[in-house]
């Protein structure tokens, strides 16, 4: 059952990006022609004109963490994998895929300016207020949430934490290369793309063992440290070669799992029980389907956090407006094959 399940939702993500996600364009009135911030207003920190290949990665990476996993498996053990699934494959490409793509494209036409600026524009200045406060609070949230997360983790695999120094060592090099040199992305691929893999065997070696009484708070104040210093870089020194290299990681993960599903055809190991299509219209935990299947699963199929990204850092690097079909609905759709695998 898990071969058809997985590449009938495949197809049906295609068929959306290309059908649907045209319709969308087309109804946006997207014109390759028309001028975007990142050329208009080029200041080399934050619009900086960026090649399509390195921003999909970007907003790939910024909005798929451990949402579109944890979430679907929450759900699909609460209700049942079917309307899982099909709130995964229906949602991403009837509401989530226009969300982010509706949002970036709104974003490009008010000079790349945050929801926020735009709600004030289009609605009141009231409405500003609301909505940027509700963004503080987010990000708030999310900050302190994966902050913990990160050191918990630093911690009880110091190797982890070697990998991912590593890693951002290395996106800085990749990005002074790109900009600085003209090594073009191609190449710098093929020599940082296998580091990056290469930095994961490396931190399992060599784990980075703290001589303090409390590593996780060491850890802690190290990462509060990085997200200052990562903030105010420019977005081609870091933000871009970080995320577009995270990405890969991404790709292999996502090629890993479809062709597992395509070479076992799905099939269960011995003695496990096959998790129910259908379990029932209320959970005891979660409440009724409607509508904690749509909270739980809110980052597999739709999330107010991707408008974030969308009009905070990939609209002030987008050179095209027909680059945001696949960088926006694209990316959204790969989410939602993250969170179809997961399930």
């Amino acid at each position: 059952m898990v071969l058809p399940v997985v590449v009938g939702g495949l197809l049906l993500l295609v068929a959306g990006y290309v059908v649907y996600g045209r319709h969308v364009e087309r109804l946006l009135g997207v014109e390759a022609d028309r001028p975007t911030p990142a050329l208009t207003e080029t200041d080399g920190l934050d619009y900086v004109p960026t090649s399509p290949w390195i921003l999909l990665g970007h907003h790939f990476s910024s909005i798929a963490g451990a949402g579109p996993i944890v979430g679907p498996v929450i759900a699909a053990a609460a209700f049942g994998w079917l309307p899982a699934l099909v709130w995964i494959v229906i949602g991403s490409i009837l509401v989530g895929g226009v969300q982010d793509f509706s949002t970036l494209v709104a974003s490009i036409r008010h000079g790349a300016r945050s929801v926020g600026e735009m709600a004030r524009d289009e609605i009141s200045p009231r409405a500003r207020l609301l909505f940027l406060v509700f963004v503080w609070l987010t990000l708030v949230y999310v900050i302190v949430v994966f902050l913990d997360l990160t050191a918990t983790t630093f911690a009880r695999h110091p190797g982890v934490a070697t990998s991912s120094t590593l890693y951002i060592v290395l996106a800085l090099v990749t990005g002074l290369a790109l900009y600085r040199t003209r090594i073009g992305l191609a190449r710098a691929s093929l020599v940082a793309v296998p580091l990056t893999f290469l930095a994961i065997r490396l931190g399992e070696r060599w784990p980075m063992v703290l001589p303090v009484g409390d590593p996780q708070g060491a850890f802690n104040l190290a990462l509060v440290g990085y997200c200052l210093v990562a903030s105010v870089l420019p977005v081609w020194m870091l933000l871009q070669p970080r995320d577009y290299l995270s990405s890969w990681l991404l790709y292999a993960t996502l090629g890993a799992g479809v062709l597992g599903v395509l070479l076992g055809g799905g099939v269960p190991e011995a003695g496990a029980e096959p998790l129910p299509a259908f379990l029932g219209f209320r959970d005891a935990e979660l409440g009724l389907l409607f509508p904690a299947m749509f909270i739980t699963i809110a980052c597999g199929a739709c999330s107010g956090f991707h408008t974030i990204v969308s009009s905070g850092t990939t609209a002030k690097q987008i050179t095209s407006e027909r680059h945001a079909r696949p960088i926006a609905y694209g990316s959204m759709l790969l989410e939602a094959l993250l969170a179809l695998l997961a399930v």
